[in-house]
């Protein structure tokens, strides 16, 4: 039997493609042939990037059911279908640090923030995974991916942290860790309408962080140094290609090895 090991023709759909991860997903399937849609975020680039690239783009709010409800339909309206989606979007520290927020020690950690940080990185992937499953159910199945991270995996270590401008917050490794659960239970529901959901959970990568944080968290890894943003893309088309046909449940870390020490 031939399997198909590409993308090439693919009908995708990648939800938080403005990010540090965004952009080079979404290159890297576009480069790849995939009949790419990319969203994100209303105030974001996507609608220039989409311009840019000569591909559909849309604004969606993950927090907000009735913008992705309508933001997938039109999406996949685009192609009259989809073969893959991926969830990408997600509130991280860094992002937190560059809107001016405070990282409180979690003794005084304000319930805002929790609920701000689990409304988009899990209620908005149960939101996405609900409207996007209908879709893909309705032609005949197709790939779910949910990006994690390795702190939904393991605990941070706290002292990486140390004099940065940014930190680790507990409704981020809550949320990570639930939306590993969240696969599980989603890939057991939906075998059989021919739909595998899987996980990818990525290390730290790279982000213009400064040598002190980078020297540290290289030293948490046995390759020795942080992500690249290609580092992290190829597993996608690996699962959104027919290669991972018998790949579902599955939360594939991609850590240089954090997670192994």
């Amino acid at each position: 039997m031939s399997i198909d090991t590409g993308i090439k023709g693919k009908r995708i759909l990648l939800m938080g493609a403005c990010g540090v991860l965004g952009r080079a997903h979404a290159q890297l399937l576009a480069e790849q042939d995939a009949r790419l849609i990319i969203a994100d975020r209303p105030r974001s680039t996507v609608l220039e990037d989409a311009k840019a690239m000569g591909i559909p783009g849309f604004e969606i709010n993950a927090a907000d059911e009735k913008s992705i409800v309508s933001g997938v339909a039109k999406a996949a309206h685009q192609f009259n279908g989809l073969d893959g989606a991926v969830f990408n979007a997600a509130i991280t520290g860094e992002a937190l640090a560059a809107g001016g927020s405070s990282f409180p020690d979690f003794e005084d950690y304000p319930l805002d923030l929790w609920q701000k940080a689990i409304d988009i990185n899990l209620t908005g992937a149960f939101l996405f995974a609900r409207e996007t499953g209908k879709v893909l159910k309705a032609g005949g199945g197709g790939s779910l991916i949910n990006i994690s991270s390795i702190y939904g995996v393991v605990g941070p270590d706290h002292r990486l942290y140390e004099g940065q401008p940014f930190s680790s917050f507990p409704a981020y490794s809550a949320s990570k860790a639930g939306i590993i659960g969240f696969t599980r239970w989603l890939a057991t529901w939906w075998a059989k309408d021919n739909i595998r959901v899987n996980c990818v959970s990525p290390g730290g990568v790279y982000n213009g962080h400064n040598q002190k944080f980078v020297d540290a968290y290289s030293n948490r890894t046995p390759m020795g140094r942080m992500a690249d943003r290609e580092d992290i893309t190829g597993i996608l088309v690996y699962l959104l290609s027919d290669s991972s046909q018998y790949c579902t449940g599955q939360n594939l870390i991609v850590d240089g090895g954090l997670t192994c020490w």
